[in-house]
């Protein structure tokens, strides 16, 4: 269970189970076990709980102990996600899929949000994106949260930065409605958005 974490996603006890070949009891048995030693966290979404790595501290140990012996390659977790949706997709009023975790990456990775007292805020860093949406920037930071995506299990934005986010990127035609609530990323959005450093 613990090298199926390492890929940095989160997933469900019955996943984790499935991924060591292990019956669900055993696979909670073990993560109620590792939850408390501080190896794993669980993360609440909706009426789902995740289990995922604790930090890159005991990413780093597990890759220390997996050094000192070969071990089979973990068993993949066969993604539930409809092709269609993978890509873009709409998450209430937000991006979601990997391109929402990619700006979600390239916004923590270029420091464009810092922790609040409740969430996330836009910091002034992050007026060139603003700038390429052709965005008035906040006078006041913008609020955001991060929301576990369920195809990808890693975090894309939400709350009041990623609504504005998806409406400018629609404004702008980065991005396209699809049926439903795909989304279409054109070969613009593309491009801007590695300008930005996406992808990278």
């Amino acid at each position: 269970m613990l090298v199926t974490l390492l890929d940095g996603r989160a997933y469900t006890a019955k996943e984790l189970a499935w991924a060591a070949d292990v019956t669900p009891q055993t696979a909670s048995s073990h993560l109620r076990k590792l939850t408390q030693w501080n190896f794993i966290l669980a993360v609440r979404q909706g009426r789902h709980r995740y289990f995922r790595l604790a930090g890159e501290e005991v990413a780093q140990a597990l890759e220390g102990l997996l050094a000192l012996r070969d071990l089979p390659p973990a068993r993949g977790v066969p993604s539930k996600c409809p092709e269609h949706l993978k890509m873009a997709r709409y998450c209430y009023n937000h991006v979601a899929g990997q391109l929402g975790v990619e700006i979600a990456r390239l916004f923590l990775r270029n420091s464009w949000i810092t922790p609040a007292e409740r969430g996330w805020n836009s910091t002034a860093a992050a007026a060139p994106v603003f700038d390429l949406l052709s965005m008035r920037t906040p006078v006041v930071p913008m609020s955001a949260r991060l929301c576990l995506d369920w195809s990808e299990r890693e975090y894309h934005l939400a709350g009041e930065l990623g609504k504005t986010l998806v409406t400018a990127m629609l404004d702008r035609r980065w991005l396209l409605r699809g049926g439903g609530r795909a989304l279409t990323l054109t070969p613009t959005g593309k491009r801007q958005l590695s300008s930005l450093g996406a992808w990278t």
